[in-house]
């Protein structure tokens, strides 16, 4: 919910730590190192700015965010680097109308080997010293945003309601893969 005219902030994320500056002290050889250190803001972060006009349609000033810390590999720099995905836009919807804003896919594979020195490139017995890892990493980003005009009390409770409806409180019941119990799994995943 946000006023007419007001920013609306949601943020699920983390602050993650970014040095934006460094330098060396000049007080002889074992001078201490100083770092200036700036938080930035992470995770998914949606900003909203509604403005109804008297025909009931809503202009919605629109920033989404998605970003993620991860490893710097592109430099010597000691400070994560942020994934950003972005949408800025400014739309025209009529009340309780759905509008797609975008989408962006991301898809990244990785694959980690490890072994036991040695005994790992024995042939055959080798693979029982060694662990490979898979992975396969599917982001589908896709906005879609319905305004809804509160007019009253009654109409408020309503849409409050019908999201109630919409949403499931209960946590799911996670599935074991392959076997039901652990020894069941990890034979399975030696026989793959």
């Amino acid at each position: 919910m946000a006023l007419n005219n007001q920013k609306a902030i949601l943020q699920v994320g983390d602050q993650v730590p970014i040095v934006t500056q460094q330098s060396t002290g000049t007080a002889g050889g074992n001078a201490p190192i100083i770092n200036s250190v700036e938080m930035k803001d992470t995770g998914v972060i949606l900003t909203v700015t509604p403005r109804i006009n008297n025909a009931g349609r809503v202009q919605l000033d629109i920033g989404q965010e998605v970003s993620n810390a991860v490893e710097t590999t592109s430099s010597g720099i000691d400070s994560p680097t942020i994934q950003q995905r972005k949408i800025q836009t400014r739309v025209l919807v009529n009340d309780g109308e759905s509008l797609a804003l975008g989408g962006l896919i991301q898809e990244t594979n990785s694959i980690k080997r490890a072994q036991v020195p040695l005994l790992g490139d024995i042939p055959l017995l080798g693979n029982a010293f060694k662990n490979k890892t898979d992975g396969i990493k599917r982001t589908e980003l896709i906005i879609f945003i319905r305004p809804r005009v509160v007019r009253d009390i009654k109409e408020a409770r309503d849409v409050t309601e019908e999201f109630r409806g919409k949403i499931s409180l209960q946590t799911p019941i996670q599935k074991r893969r392959g076997g039901k119990t652990k020894v069941e799994q990890d034979l399975k995943r030696l026989a793959y």
